[in-house]
């Protein structure tokens, strides 16, 4: 959770300008370097807090929870005041998907604040 919480305050050190995409992209590199621990899972939690879903990308579903009702079907779909939304909805559901599913050491990776 701790790479989470810097990442959050501290998004310029890590190449992040706070659009949504740089993060999905970021936390798919992390995934990768988990050898796909982090997100293994992540799409079927948010698919139940949905209620659909089972086949869509992570990142979709996050936007589709944070902009209801809009129907939204391409991350590129974001509005101005969506997005900042929708990334805090990200942290939050990795914060939780990570404490309840993932477990903190399998969070980590080298290079990575332990």
């Amino acid at each position: 959770m701790q790479l989470l919480n810097d990442i959050k305050k501290r998004p310029n050190s890590y190449g992040l300008d706070d659009g949504y995409r740089e993060y999905v992209a970021f936390f798919n590199g992390v995934n990768a370097a988990t050898c796909g621990r982090l997100l293994e899972g992540f799409s079927e939690h948010l698919a139940r807090k949905l209620g659909e879903g089972q086949n869509l990308y992570w990142a979709l579903i996050v936007v589709r929870l944070g902009v209801v009702p809009r129907e939204v079907r391409d991350i590129n779909e974001l509005r101005g005041s969506e997005e900042e939304k929708v990334v805090e909805l990200l942290f939050r559901e990795l914060e939780e998907f990570v404490a309840n599913h993932v477990g903190e050491q399998n969070f980590r990776a080298p290079g990575f604040p332990r």
